[in-house]
């Protein structure tokens, strides 16, 4: 069953009731009847055995990223099951990704501090000739294994040292209350986790990610070709999955997927050798791009760490870092991009190891080691550096925006300080602040 929130009961609720959606409140605030109305009813639904389908990240990314997970709904089925009301509830993840989403251009806009347009029925019905005559490529929609929310718990309270049975999870205390929450914020980044480990790497993500991960403006179709079998090598072997067109070649799927993007977004030079593509609206492309970013998010973090010494020059032995440094600078870089990615949960430490021992099987880095096998030193491998350091310059900029972006902030809110001998507090409107930042963006961009 669909579930849906709005503010308000719109014109198209009838039709979509009529369908199984259940309208509720953005915000319930402290209405007690109104929470106990929707659990009441949540609970009837799950009791019945009937389908119920949520939207854990609340909304569309407007980055194409995944969003952290919203815990409104997951909240209400976990307590139908703590409570006893509910014997069991069956979870299956879903993950759906599309060749082309429309309102990319609209979420452009939105990021750029244009108030977000309310979204009608009427609207897409006046408009759709336009839109359906589009060509948009195909969606893929992938079903996780489900698995029982009762042994989900019962498997938590066990590594939490809690046997079931023992604790009486009904009773109103702090302890259960912080227990509770930590059981809610497990399962919304378990369901998370298992979305992404089903979903798929559409050829038009592939292109968008190859095309803004490259030092050049622009990539002759060869160079293309040749990085995306690359990429799509690299997705599989994090497990990850690319989408499949059956038994056609690489240069159909690719071609179809520029087709799909349109000239809007990758442009074509004419004239030359081989065909050259290159990238027309950055910014929209990007929504593309971070369709992949999830899988390579601890090697962005390795790489642009390593950086911090790779950009001093000289040679190789001077630009290696120690593993205590790296490891600094990735545990900070993590905690600054807490609220923007989704981690593994095995732990900075773990995590670390895994990441750069995969590399260095990549051939990407070195690492020296002493006698006891412990890794004391991180520099770029000989073969990375014969290549140009494509494969480590990917990485980088895979996650650079999302440093330029951390830093255009900061660099706004400093200049946003008021003066030392400043006594009296000072306010600035929003949108003065919003038109600073963005100044001082167009500033440096055009340095």
């Amino acid at each position: 069953m669909p579930v849906s929130t709005s503010p308000t009961y719109p014109r198209s609720a009838p039709a979509l009731t009529s369908q199984g959606s259940m309208w509720i409140r953005r915000s319930f605030g402290n209405d007690t009847l109104y929470t106990t109305l929707v659990q009441t009813y949540i609970d009837t639904l799950l009791q019945g055995g009937y389908n119920f389908e949520c939207f854990i990240e609340g909304g569309r990314s407007r980055t194409g990223k995944l969003l952290p997970p919203k815990f409104g709904i997951l909240s209400f089925v976990l307590d139908s099951i703590l409570s006893g009301r509910v014997n069991d509830a069956i979870i299956c993840p879903v993950s759906t990704q599309y060749d082309k989403v429309v309102e990319t251009e609209g979420y452009v806009t939105e990021l750029l501090g244009v108030p977000k347009k309310k979204e009608n029925l009427a609207d897409f019905l006046s408009g759709g000739s336009s839109i359906l005559s589009l060509k948009l490529g195909r969606v893929d929609v992938r079903f996780h294994e489900p698995w029982s929310l009762r042994r989900y718990i019962d498997d938590q309270l066990t590594k939490l040292n809690t046997p079931p049975g023992v604790r009486d999870l009904t009773l109103k205390t702090p302890e259960n209350a912080v227990l509770r929450q930590r059981l809610l914020r497990t399962l919304g980044y378990k369901v998370l986790s298992d979305i992404n480990d089903v979903s798929v790497v559409m050829p038009t993500a592939l292109i968008g990610t190859v095309l803004l991960t490259l030092r050049g403006r622009g990539v002759g179709k060869t160079e293309l070709l040749r990085r995306i079998e690359w990429l799509t090598t690299r997705v599989r072997a994090k497990g990850g999955r690319v989408a499949h067109f059956g038994n056609s070649p690489l240069a159909d799927v690719v071609s179809r997927g520029l087709e799909v993007l349109g000239k809007d977004l990758v442009g074509e030079v004419q004239g030359l050798a081989e065909p050259t593509y290159y990238a027309v609206d950055r910014f929209q492309l990007s929504f593309y791009r971070n369709m992949t970013i999830h899988l390579f998010i601890s090697e962005a973090l390795v790489s642009v760490s390593m950086y911090t010494r790779v950009k001093q020059g000289g040679g190789p032995a001077h630009q290696d870092i120690s593993y205590a440094a790296l490891r600094e600078q990735v545990l900070f870089l993590s905690s600054l991009f807490r609220g923007e990615f989704i981690f593994p949960s095995e732990g900075l430490e773990a995590n670390l190891e895994k990441t750069l021992v995969g590399l260095e099987n990549d051939r990407v880095i070195k690492l020296q080691r002493d006698e006891g096998g412990a890794i004391n030193s991180i520099g770029l491998s000989e073969e990375e550096r014969l290549a140009g350091r494509e494969n480590y310059d990917f990485y980088c900029f895979l996650i650079w925006p999302f440093i330029e972006s951390s830093w255009l902030a900061a660099t706004s809110l400093m200049g946003l300080t008021p003066p030392v001998d400043q006594k009296e507090e000072i306010w600035i409107e929003v949108a003065q602040a919003q038109n600073t930042a963005q100044l001082v963006s167009f500033r440096s961009t055009s340095l």
